[in-house]
């Protein structure tokens, strides 16, 4: 008991109860917390999430929330991908953990009752998910939660909850008025919400720069999140959309709520890195995602959002409704060899391949192919021959014009015969005469051949999700990522490193590799969008970014990484 925090205004009756509720699996899985304004519902939910610690997993501060905001931070914090309520069920019920989420300030919630009926409901209906949520009695918000039907209630309105000697206690050490037992907020003379102010009002204190346009940075994010949840409640929104920046320096759950069905290209953008913008706290950062989502479609706002300094820049884009096209979704990402050299090959999930400048992103050509299948992998070797990996797990080479393949076919051959499992990912290691692309397998391992041998690695718990490599000192590295979560290193022909080079939950999405003047850098994609750039030996990410959607796929360069994702591509400089 000494190491939780002390509950005040004699509430320990109430944080025993309440910590009595979350250690009981036979308790109610829906805690409702009640009581009148003042009463202490947020402070005592701000001290369970204290107290409970681990047992707590995730919060959801519901003021301002729409459907969209609270299903995008909940799946950022749970560790999931999931842009609509059905995909985040899916992914909680597959992981089957016990889940404790803590909801305070529902009635605060930009729509409380769709809140309730679209997203907490359902939650309620896994078995494994367990909500204690701050709703007063006979509010619409407390009437609306009916997927538990018996939900244990704590409303501090009743005495029970509050031990009176500890409150007049509090009351004269803090100078309040213990007569409004058992009510702290009124025994401290707290009043009620103020009126919100208007548009007009706060636009006046938005301070302006010498040239006299808005200053964003100066204004501050509470004061730009107070003008978009006034600007979403009067109407108005397309003239603070004239200025990009005003949304990447306010609080993204309020623009998040006034950009709710409006048009154009920049909510649109909005909407579609929104899993990135809720989740991160520098809005420089804010601006730079932003700026990638709209480069193709909105010129002038590139230019704007481009002005703020950050730490990693879009040098560029292809996306949906591009003005310089559209490859689709990007499920595998090759870097060109031989004809190809150059450019970047792009592979949807139906198995189409396009290529684009390397360089630039400008679209060049499509890829014919003897038979389009779907793919899991594609890949160049040096010699320029393209080398196919299916759904299926088949190799497939297709050579280069002019050349002769008969090695490199049965190099291929030789690979997949080796493999203990179906083939899952490949990749041909640039520099390096190697006969054929390194390949990984669903048992976890890693294969590569040379001089006629197969050498073969188990690097992996289940299978290999992602593989890159590159060459050091005259030897090939190998990055493989996997459903462990894992990212591992081995230079075939040695041990592989022992331990993981990085790891975290969620699958191994994409991995890519290059040798830099700084030494080895190697970028992994896990499936809850993140992706990160570590120097090996580095005891820190070089960089960590979020473009709103999964990363598929993976190259890098030194001081570019190009990142497929499930809504197009992107290349990014971030200057190391």
């Amino acid at each position: 008991m000494s190491e939780i925090p002390p509950l005040r205004a004699g509430r320990r009756p109430a944080g025993a109860a309440l910590l009595g509720w979350l250690g009981d699996d036979r308790s109610p899985r829906l805690c409702r917390i009640s009581g009148s304004p003042g009463s202490g519902k947020s402070h005592l939910l701000d001290w369970l999430v204290q107290a409970g610690g681990p047992a707590v997993h995730v919060v959801l501060p519901a003021p301002g929330m729409t459907v969209r905001a609270a299903l995008w931070t909940l799946a950022h914090r749970l560790g999931v991908a999931a842009r609509t309520p059905a995909e985040l069920l899916t992914a909680m019920a597959e992981s089957g953990g016990r889940t404790v989420i803590c909801v305070p300030g529902l009635d605060r919630a930009a729509d409380p009752g769709r809140l309730v009926g679209e997203l907490l409901n359902p939650l309620l209906r896994l078995s494994q998910v367990r909500l204690v949520v701050e709703a007063p009695d006979g509010s619409p918000e407390a009437l609306g939660l009916t997927a538990v039907p018996e939900a244990a209630v704590l409303d501090l309105d009743h005495p029970q909850w509050t031990d009176r000697a500890r409150f007049e206690a509090w009351c004269a050490a803090v100078g309040a008025d213990a007569a409004a037992y058992p009510s702290p907020g009124r025994a401290l003379g707290v009043a009620g919400r103020p009126e919100p102010r208007g548009v007009a009002e706060l636009a006046a204190l938005v301070p302006r720069t010498p040239d006299g346009t808005p200053d964003p940075a100066g204004a501050g994010e509470q004061l730009l999140a107070e003008l978009w949840t006034a600007t979403g409640r009067e109407g108005g929104t397309a003239q603070l959309l004239a200025d990009p920046t005003l949304l990447t320096y306010a609080g993204p759950v309020a623009v998040t709520a006034a950009l709710e069905g409006q048009a154009g290209p920049v909510a649109a953008a909005w909407d579609a890195a929104g899993p990135a913008l809720v989740a991160e706290p520098d809005p420089a950062i804010r601006a730079a995602v932003l700026r990638t989502r709209l480069i193709g479609l909105d010129d002038a706002a590139v230019a704007r959002l481009g002005t703020v300094a950050a730490p990693w820049r879009a040098a560029w884009g292809l996306w949906p409704d591009s003005s310089v096209g559209w490859p689709g979704p990007v499920a595998a990402l090759a870097v060109g060899a031989g004809r190809y050299a150059g450019q970047l090959l792009l592979a949807d999930p139906g198995g189409t391949i396009r290529t684009v400048d390397a360089a630039t992103g400008t679209p060049v050509a499509g890829v014919e192919l003897p038979s389009p299948k779907p793919l899991r992998g594609v890949t160049v070797t040096q010699d320029g021959h393209l080398v196919l990996l299916d759904a299926w797990g088949g190799l497939e080479l297709l050579p280069a014009e002019g050349t002769d393949a008969a090695q490199a076919q049965t190099a291929a051959a030789a690979l997949q015969g080796a493999a203990g499992a179906d083939l899952s990912v490949l990749h041909a290691v640039g520099g390096l005469p190697a006969e054929a692309p390194a390949v990984a397998d669903e048992a976890g391992r890693v294969y590569w051949r040379q001089g006629g041998q197969v050498l073969a690695e188990r690097l992996h718990q289940g299978p290999v999700t992602a593989l890159g490599g590159a060459v050091r000192g005259g030897r090939a590295v190998l990055a493989s990522g996997g459903l462990d979560g894992a990212v591992r290193l081995w230079s075939p022909g040695a041990a592989p490193v022992a331990e993981p080079l990085d790891r975290r939950d969620p699958l191994v999405s994409a991995v890519a590799a290059a040798e830099t003047p700084a030494g080895l850098l190697v970028a992994a994609a896990w499936a809850d969008g993140l992706t990160r750039l570590r120097l090996v030996g580095s005891p820190e990410p070089l960089l960590e970014l979020r473009l709103g959607t999964q990363v598929w796929a993976l190259t890098l360069a030194p001081g570019r990484v190009v990142l497929g994702t499930a809504d197009g591509v992107a290349a990014v400089d971030f200057g190391a």
